[in-house]
């Protein structure tokens, strides 16, 4: 990328001469005060300018890029340029190059990404490897960059990049943190992208890698949430392995060390059991012990709790109404 323009303010610019700048009124002045730089106050003075001459010029690429460095969040400015670069035939990969430097300054910032976008369906195909390195870079130094994790579902939607890839990314990204909910959901998306929700095989392969991370870390919440998924379409009791998985985890694990996520899916389990009228008493009760005892360890969800125990009875009741009317 080239250097951002280090040259004195424009208004000074001889090579700006022939351009009447536009400023901000009094009245504008006064209805939005916000402190601003000379540099900043000169460089839009200029964009205002152009934009009404509809100018269209290298110069013009050049002050748009003043214009982002001094406010990158600007909406109308990165508009323009797409205008600008459409119109010159700008080089792509210099534009990629450029949109590279920006968004290491400003990960974060919505409007890079959507100009990012722009380019890369400019570019299309030839842009997927690139874009998918570039995406691994970004989340590898800020993990749950939902931008970045953003921009590469939309890149593997559009361009229909392969599923065992993807997966196998997601996968490295998890051994690095299993904690990164971000990765299980892109998991997740790659499997519904690809049509696999319903596969069997490739569903037993993902539980059994959730109960591997749930093993290794009893209190990771983002595994727990991903099993859940993988369930949730035929109920959590749907598979019996995973229902014997989860019961020795609480047997063999010391009461006062039980994850109190390992406890909502057991409790979870109680409600679908009540749900489908298997032993609805007995599992009834079960939940609300739990639930009482979540209230004790978790107290941050303690009014979800105690509502979830309200729900087991009011189940229960539903239940035995079903039952007694057959």
């Amino acid at each position: 990328m080239d250097e951002f323009s280090s040259s004195p303010l424009y208004k000074d610019n001889a090579d700006w001469k022939d351009v009447t700048p536009i400023y901000p009124s009094k009245n504008e002045e006064v209805a939005v005060k916000i402190a601003v730089t000379e540099d900043f106050i000169d460089a839009f003075a200029y964009f205002r300018a152009v934009l009404i001459k509809n100018e269209k010029s290298p110069r013009v690429m050049a002050l748009l890029e003043d214009c982002i460095r001094l406010n990158p969040a600007n909406y109308t400015v990165w508009q323009y340029r797409r205008v600008c670069l459409t119109e010159l035939g700008w080089d792509l990969k210099k534009e990629m190059r450029y949109l590279d430097d920006i968004i290491q300054e400003s990960s974060k910032n919505y409007q890079v990404w959507h100009h990012r976008r722009f380019i890369v369906e400019l570019m299309g195909e030839s842009a997927v490897s690139y874009e998918l390195r570039f995406c691994s870079e970004v989340i590898r130094e800020e993990e749950k960059n939902y931008h970045a994790w953003q921009h590469r579902q939309w890149v593997v939607r559009t361009f229909k990049v392969p599923l065992d890839d993807e997966l196998t990314f997601a996968l490295k990204m998890l051994l690095i943190d299993s904690r990164n909910n971000s990765a299980y959901n892109y998991r997740y998306f790659m499997l519904t992208l690809h049509d696999k929700t319903e596969d069997k095989d490739r569903i037993n392969i993902e539980i059994n890698l959730a109960k591997e991370f749930i093993q290794n870390i009893p209190n990771n919440e983002s595994a727990w949430n991903y099993l859940t998924g993988l369930l949730i379409t035929n109920g959590i009791t749907s598979d019996s392995n995973v229902v014997s998985f989860v019961e020795d985890l609480y047997e063999t694990t010391p009461e006062d060390k039980r994850s109190p996520f390992l406890l909502a899916f057991i409790a979870d389990m109680m409600l679908e059991n009540i749900e489908n009228q298997t032993a609805a008493e007995e599992s009834a009760e079960r939940a609300k012990k739990l639930y009482k005892t979540l209230q004790s360890i978790d107290p941050v969800r303690v009014n979800y709790y105690k509502h979830q125990s309200l729900l087991a009875q009011t189940m229960l009741l539903k239940s035995q109404t079903k039952v007694a009317a057959k």
